[in-house]
């Protein structure tokens, strides 16, 4: 029996990256996962996968997108168990005296906003249950600084506020918050922000204490750790998953 049997999780940023390795992990672990995302053609071939996965097309830049998710989740299984926001933006070499109000928005809007709204529309249908796991995505960029990603770093850093401050408020109705905290990853986002990104894997990797950098697949099992009953006694916590990145 698979970690997550008889649970509904809903996946956003499934498209690629950790978000899709994430749902085809859950789905392996017996949950009914409801994977989201704005690329309709990734959807459909992610719903091809054997384990089966419902797929819902959403754009989670608007007000109404996460409300939208929860209920195609509700609508599809009936409930709601678990939540992973993957989805995000990032933007490298930034100076941040030329950085836009426009651009400074767009951030928090895609990281933060995005991670709020989500929790408040699950917390809505998890609270009259008494049972929950969410799961936000945050970054090793919420713990260390880097050059060049300031509103990256602020956006990244409210959503660990986040998940501490609904942790105490919604741990007595029986709602677990933790943040999946990945350091550098080779996912397409990794492209949109180091074009170059291939001719500098190696030496990204030489700064790490286990010598290589991570994989959509080495999220996944953290993740089912933070959803199933393995951590029931965990919330308000950073799992952070960076190949030592953070210790040094």
């Amino acid at each position: 029996m698979g970690k997550l049997e008889r649970r509904v999780v809903l996946v956003t940023g499934a498209t690629s990256g950790i978000g899709q390795a994430i749902a085809r992990r859950c789905a392996k672990e017996g949950a009914r996962v409801l994977a989201t995302g704005r690329d309709e053609t990734r959807l459909a071939e992610l719903a091809r996968d054997p384990a089966g996965i419902a797929c819902h097309a959403a754009d989670l830049r608007g007000a109404a997108g996460a409300d939208d998710c929860v209920a195609a989740a509700i609508s599809a299984f009936g409930q709601l168990d678990g939540l992973v926001h993957s989805a995000g933006i990032v933007r490298r070499r930034e100076d941040i005296r030329d950085t836009t109000d426009q651009q400074w928005a767009q951030m928090i809007s895609a990281n933060l906003d995005s991670s709020f709204r989500l929790a408040r529309a699950c917390l809505r249908v998890m609270v009259p249950r008494g049972t929950g796991s969410i799961v936000l995505v945050g970054s090793q960029l919420a713990h260390v600084a880097s050059p060049g990603y300031g509103s990256y770093c602020a956006s990244k850093g409210g959503v660990e506020a986040l998940v501490r401050a609904l942790a105490v408020d919604f741990g007595p109705s029986g709602i677990r918050v933790n943040s999946l905290t990945p350091g550098v990853v080779a996912t397409p986002l990794a492209y949109v922000d180091r074009p170059d990104f291939d001719d500098q894997v190696e030496a990204i990797a030489a700064r790490l204490p286990l010598r290589r950098i991570g994989q959509p697949d080495d999220m996944t099992g953290p993740a089912v750790f933070l959803l199933s009953d393995d951590s029931a006694w965990m919330t308000g916590q950073s799992l952070v998953v960076d190949g030592g990145f953070t210790i040094q």
